[in-house]
């Protein structure tokens, strides 16, 4: 009866464990989908404030800066870059 219990315990405690590391995984990886998304949001607002500039635009929303010019729009944070698009 003991050893069973014990089992089921252990069981528990896995499947608790298994729960807590999945639900951390989803996190994080929602987080870098949101981090992607205000990437390219921030991307589209530049390049179409180049349309009435001719020029170079700076974009900033903290955290996040966006560089375009008439070949490229790159997006960084933190002085990272997380978005580059190039014209071809």
């Amino acid at each position: 009866m003991l050893g069973e219990s014990v089992t089921a315990l252990a069981i528990v405690a896995f499947s608790i464990v298994f729960l807590m590391t999945g639900l951390n995984e989803l996190n994080h990886q929602r987080k870098l989908a949101d981090e992607q998304l205000a990437a390219s949001r921030l991307a589209k607002e530049a390049s179409d404030a180049l349309k009435n500039h001719q020029d170079r635009v700076r974009i900033v929303r903290a955290p996040l800066m966006a560089t375009a010019d008439r070949n490229r729009v790159v997006v960084e944070r933190s002085g990272k870059c997380i978005l580059k698009l190039e014209r071809r």
